[in-house]
């Protein structure tokens, strides 16, 4: 039976109990602890039962664990593993977050002479990382510029060679996926996926606000300084 916020309100952990499950369906479960309540998804992948970690109520809100739910069938209705993406993902986010702390000593080095090889990002390169962030600011930038704010991917893949981004179509999915952990596009289910620009990804995309991992567009404001 479908859960409802007051049902998830009035769990508790029952007496003699370290924790217990309560089922909102599609495999989607809440795990009450008494630590906290954590979404879960079950799912089975290569004949293997698996777990996913979607989040903790009430920071993720059960609509958005829904939303969660849905994307990762998404993935399993085209044969891949929606945790593989999950890990894929984060390890994309600490090569980001690397790269990131290490700019700024890396711009003061290239202004040294004979600057230590060793202080170089370890990896990504720094024309790598601007590279897949511009790349990302295109997904996005072509997404405002569809109806409804939303494409399909096999569409997003010719619009991103249109505009001199030639990738395959399994590094279009690390980027989707990557885009999708920041919220700034939603992920619907259907033989291809559906990806659609968020407000938060539409802000982004003109320049209102700036989402680590993704460039900045560069505005009139820009060019004049």
């Amino acid at each position: 039976m479908a859960l409802s916020d007051s049902d998830i309100s009035a769990t508790k952990v029952p007496h003699g109990r370290n924790q217990f499950k309560v089922s909102d369906g599609g495999g989607l479960y809440l795990l009450v602890k008494s630590s906290g309540r954590y979404w879960k998804l079950a799912y089975r992948f290569d004949g293997k039962q698996k777990s996913l970690a979607l989040g903790v109520y009430p920071s993720v809100s059960l609509d958005q664990a829904r939303e969660k739910r849905d994307a990762a069938k998404a993935l399993l209705a085209q044969n891949i593993d929606p945790g593989e993406v999950k890990k894929q993902v984060k390890m994309e986010q600490r090569a980001v977050s690397l790269v990131q702390e290490r700019a700024d000593s890396q711009d003061d080095a290239v202004r040294k002479p004979n600057h230590n090889r060793l202080r170089r990002p370890e990896v990504l390169t720094h024309d790598e990382q601007n590279l897949i962030e511009d790349r990302r600011l295109c997904i996005l930038q072509i997404l405002n510029d569809s109806n409804a704010y939303a494409t399909s991917e096999d569409v997003l893949l010719q619009e991103l060679d249109s505009r001199g981004h030639k990738i395959s179509f399994d590094r279009l999915r690390t980027d989707i996926a990557w885009l999708y952990e920041q919220q700034v596009v939603q992920l619907k289910t259907g033989a291809l996926w559906g990806i659609y620009l968020t407000q938060t990804g539409l802000d982004s995309a003109l320049g209102r606000m700036w989402t680590p991992g993704i460039k900045r567009p560069v505005g009139d404001n820009d060019l004049q300084e």
